[in-house]
This record gives structure tokens, sequence and C-alpha cells, in this order.
């Protein structure tokens, strides 16, 4: 739709003003005054030459009021020059009926043209007032003739009284007609006014109920749709599902390709998709990557089934868009009518339910909704409620395990864990509630309450005299993509005095395949503060030396599954010695993880591994109790 038509539709038409009627009713005015000034000089001169000469002086005097009134019509005086221009023509007609031919006189052709003349021009007052005084007159003029109190003399008809007839129609026939363009024209231009507003009120319409991307059906329109369809479905006794797709990792394509590449793709998607489906199929988008089917009359679940099972294959075929071929998955949850609900918004719900049991469970797949999936909804929210009341409570601890130095066994510093404590449930695991924390958007307001305590935490042990102590936190993905990170943790360690260098911060290998800018910044930024940049589960990832070079990391932590059979397997040993010496060549730092016995302990120093960390030293503790620890070892180590 145009912008044009739009800005028109978006309002109602509106009447002219009062300027443009005051302008319009001058202009008629000053058109029918030289109509008429016109057709009287043709009779002044007829009466003229038929010797006339009191009829053709009356003319002329009629004429100069005319005039007269012309001259005020042209500066404004609407009012003035109608009524004056009307009156004269009403009283000069009504003398010449009065001494001449009264009811049968050619000059009462005339009254009809003055009444049409002022009720486009004029007042409705003055409209009023001269039909009062036409009717009167009329009236009058028979009246006085049936009682012989005056009788006009019937004029003979000859070509003087048909020139004089002729004058007149066609005087009032070239208003008539100035008049009637005028209308003509108007009654068009407001048939396409109307036209347009018709044509944008359905294009707003359309736009109203539709995605403007893809002209798919919206969630609004799709309720409508529903309810006809489960209308329908009730009414034949079938069974009806709705089916709620969401495509896998569609942000990477917008992330790494542009938004421009995500609307084609999402475009060429719906196309997929509708080609897929059954004629009596409904397709509609609620946003984003989100594609919602309305599926009808069919007998049993076998041809959902099979309608899944379509829509994956579809979806799963390559695209191919300025170059670029893409390939994606989707995750469908599916409800059914009337099992699961009758209403749109409950069978959307669980059906979204659905489709998150499906991404849970690995994604590329579709499941169908059952009532331990609402159960367990109804936990996640509650247990999402419950994790925000224990950010602005004090259910939240850190728990810190040591990391110990292999060649001396001293511990140089610890990683902090974050721990819950429910009230009802009790101590809650951090696989629970993390990934709880990263969907509810929460990861990172905890994630910012466990760098402020961490830190705290580290920068009170050196002032107890521990100042080799440094403190690991891991960081969430989220937080680093927020774009205020760096800023977060440079203020922590402006506000705690601790030195950056005793800041370990550990990142997911997966996060060095984010390519933006931005988190390359955030990141060079962190290590000019001197943070220390950690690769956490280092082997388990995407392993590419290019990543450690261009994000500049400093330490790598040997993934727990690696660590905790290098005693027992050639080929895990064989891994871990092959990292610690590309370690070592890179200029990197060395962590074990899941070290559990002395005899893991022992190969890692022997492979070259700097540091290690694991339950053979301590499970995570509280902070006195890290102390604790660091003290026995310091004890240990100066009596060695």
């Amino acid at each position: 739709m145009s912008e044009k038509s739009s800005e028109m539709a978006s309002r109602p038409l509106k009447p002219l003003s009062a300027d443009q009627a005051l302008a319009f009713k001058l202009d008629k005015l000053r058109q029918i005054l030289i109509a008429s000034e016109f057709c009287l000089l043709i009779v002044v001169i007829q009466r003229l030459l038929l010797g006339s000469w009191q009829t053709a002086l009356i003319l002329t005097v009629l004429a100069l009021i005319l005039g007269l009134c012309y001259y005020v019509a042209k500066y404004g005086r609407l009012q003035v020059g109608a009524a004056l221009f009307l009156t004269s023509l009403t009283i000069t007609t009504s003398y010449f009926m009065w001494v001449y031919g009264g009811l049968n006189d050619e000059a009462l052709l005339v009254f009809p043209a003055i009444l049409i003349f002022s009720a486009v021009i004029a007042s409705y007052g003055l409209l009023v007032l001269l039909l009062l005084y036409m009717l009167g007159t009329v009236m009058l003029l028979g009246y006085i003739n049936e009682a012989g109190l005056y009788t006009n003399e019937v004029p003979a008809r000859d070509l003087s009284s048909a020139f004089l007839t002729c004058a007149i129609l066609v005087m009032v026939t070239f208003s008539v007609w100035l008049l009637s363009r005028d209308l003509r024209n108007l009654l068009e231009k407001l048939s396409r006014e109307n036209l347009r507003v018709m044509e944008s009120k359905d294009e707003i319409s359309r736009l109203y109920n539709h995605d403007p991307l893809t002209d798919l059906p919206n969630r609004r329109l799709a309720k409508e749709l529903f309810e006809q369809s489960m209308a329908l479905a009730q009414r034949e006794n079938s069974k009806f599902a709705l089916i709620f797709l969401d495509l896998d990792h569609f942000k990477a394509i917008n992330d790494s390709l542009g938004h421009a590449i995500g609307d084609e793709f999402l475009k060429k998607m719906a196309q997929r998709l509708q080609s897929v489906l059954r004629d009596s199929d409904t397709i509609c988008r609620f946003g984003g990557d989100e594609f919602v089917i309305l599926s009808q009359n069919f007998v049993d679940d076998t041809q959902i089934h099979q309608l899944a099972q379509r829509i994956l294959r579809g979806i799963s075929r390559p695209f191919y868009i300025n170059g670029n071929e893409l390939v994606v998955s989707g995750s469908i949850g599916i409800a059914l009518g009337p099992n699961d609900g009758l209403s749109f918004d409950e069978l959307c719900q669980k059906a979204d339910a659905a489709m998150y049991s499906c991404k849970d469970k690995g994604r590329n797949n579709y499941c169908f909704y059952n009532q331990d999936m609402n159960q367990s909804e109804q936990e996640v929210l509650q247990l999402t409620q419950d994790l925000r009341q224990a950010l602005s409570g004090d259910q939240l601890c850190l728990h810190y395990q040591p990391k110990v130095e292999l060649k001396t066994g001293n511990i140089v510093g610890a990683e902090a864990l974050v721990r819950w404590q429910h009230p009802q449930r009790g101590w809650i695991s951090p696989v629970e509630f993390i990934p709880l924390a990263e969907r509810a958007g929460l990861i990172v307001e905890l994630g910012l309450w466990v760098l402020e305590s961490a830190v705290s935490q580290c920068k009170r042990w050196h002032e107890l005299g521990y100042k080799n102590l440094s403190v690991s936190v891991n960081v969430s993905a989220i937080q680093l993509r927020r774009g205020d990170f760096e800023l977060q943790v440079k203020q922590v360690l402006s506000q705690t005095g601790l030195s950056g260098e005793f800041l370990v911060l550990e990142l997911t290998e997966s996060l060095l395949l984010d390519v933006q800018h931005s988190l390359q910044m955030c990141l060079q930024g962190l290590r000019e503060q001197g943070v220390i940049l950690a690769i956490d589960d280092f082997g388990t990832g995407y392993c590419n030396l290019g990543y450690l070079q261009r994000f500049d990391v400093n330490m790598l932590k040997v993934d727990r599954s690696f660590v905790s059979k290098i005693n027992q397997s050639k080929q895990d040993e064989a891994i871990v010695r092959a990292i610690i010496q590309m370690a070592h060549s890179l200029n990197l730092e060395i962590v074990a993880e899941g070290v559990e016995t002395e005899e893991v302990a022992e190969q890692l120093r022997l492979l070259g591994c700097e540091k290690g960390q694991g339950f053979y030293w301590s499970r995570p503790c509280p902070p006195m109790d890290f102390i604790e620890l660091v003290v026995k070892s310091s004890a240990t180590t100066r009596g060695l």
C-alpha cells in the first residue's frame, strides 16, 4: 500500500472548511452574475430596438446593481453580494409581473432560478424570505385579478415574447449547468476518494490480519480461523490439531548473515511450509521464527504423525539465498482438540510446552502434549519465581573449589561455584537452576551477583595475607553479548580494589565460534584490565588454534572426561598430553579438572600440567573452610 493511500485511509474524509465553502460560493456567485449580465445586455438591446425605453431603463439599472454585486463579491462579501443580487432580481421580476402580464408574464420563469441561486450561494434565511415573498406575490396577483380589483393585461405571444422567454431560459439553463457541473465533479471526486478509501481499508485489514513479511495470517487472524475450524470439527465430531513449529538455531542466520538474509529465508520457509501442507491446513506466523499450523478433518493421530514428519522433511531441505546454502531443522509441539482443550490460547500454551519438551530432547523432532508436560511447566514456572526471590534474598551463596599447583601442592586459587539453598526443597543443583536462569532472562543478574561476591571474597583473602590467591568465575555467553560486561568487571574491580590479574573468567569453548566484532572488543578490553581469560572444558567443543589466537586467552582447562581416565585409557592420556604440549607451545597455562586420585595428579604432573582441580584435594566448600584448606596446604609445604 502506498504511503499516500495509507495516510488517507488512516483518517476520515473531512468536509470543506469554512474558507473553502466561502470561496466556492463566491465563485458561483460571480459566474451567475456574469451570465445574468450577459442576458440582460441582450434583452436591453432587444428592447431598445423595439422602442421599449422604460423596460430597457429598468433592466439597465438592474444590470448596474448586478455589477455592484460582482464588485462586492470580488472582495469576499458573499452574504451582502448574494442578498443584493437576489433581492434586486426578485423585486425587478415581481415589478414586471405586476406591470405587465401578471401570472402569465415571462418574468415568472425567473422565480425558480432565483430560488436555486439562493439555495446554493445564500443563507437559508434569505431563501425562506424570498420564497415567502414570491408566494405572497403570486397569491396576491391571483386574488386581485380574480376579484377584479386589478387586472393584468395578457400580452400577445409574439416573437419578442419568445425571445425574452428564450433569454430567461438560457440564463437559467447556464446557471443550472454551472451548478450541476460542480455537483457532478464533486460526486466523481467523492466516488474516486471512496474507492481509494475502500482499497486502503482492504489493505489495512490485510495488514492488520497478516504478517507483513510472509503475508501469512498472524496471531489475531489465526485465532479467528481456529474458532471457525473448531466449530466445524465439533459439528462433524472430528479431531483438530494445533501444531507449534519453532526453527532451531535460526538466530545464527541473522547474526552471521544479517537480517536481510534472515527475512528472505523466512519468506522462503513460509512458501516451503505451504507446499507440504494439505489444502485444508492453515499456516500462520506468530513472529520471529515461530509458525503455527491449524489442521482439521483427520480421523486418527497417524495422519498428524505423517503431517509432522512431512513438515520436518520439508524444512530440512537446503535453502539457497544469495549464494548461501542454508540448512535448519525444526522443533514441533502438537496439541489436539478437543482432548487437550477447546480454546485457542489453551491449545497454544500446550503446543508450546510440547515444543519446548522437543527441544529439550535434542530438537529436530515433534512431540505431542501430555499432562506431565503441564506439570513440568508449572514446576519450572514456580522454580523461576523462587529463583527471582532467591536473588533478592539470602538463599544464594558461593562455594570455592581449590586450584592446586601440582609441583608444590600449594593452593593458588579457587573456582567460585554458586549454590542455592531453597527454603522448602533444600540444596538445588546448579545443573538445574543455571539453564533455568538463562531461559528466564535472570542469568545476567545472577552472573553479576556471582562476580561481585567472588571478587569481594578474593579481596578479603588478600587482606588476610593470602595475596597470591586468585578466583575463577564462570561467564555465560549471554552476559558477554549483553554489551556492558566489560564495564561491569571494571566497576567491580575498582570498587573492591582487586587487581585484574587475580580474576579468572572462564568461558565456554563454543563461545569462540562467535565472530561478532563486539565480542572480540569486549574480551580485548578485559585483557587490557589484566583479567585472565580461560577456556573451560577444553577438548569437548570446537578446538581451533585460530580461535585461541584471535581471542588472546591465557589458560586452558582440560575437561574432566579426559583427565579422570588418563591412567586407564591410552587414548585419553594421548589427548591430554597433546593438549598440554599444544598449550605450552602457545604459552598457555594448563589446569586439569576432575582430579580425583593421587595417581591421576602425579601423572598430570609428569605430563607437564601446571595446576589441577578436583575432589582429590577438596569438594567445593564455604569460604571459611576454603581458608582452612589454604592454611593446611601452606603448613604442609613448609613442613616439606
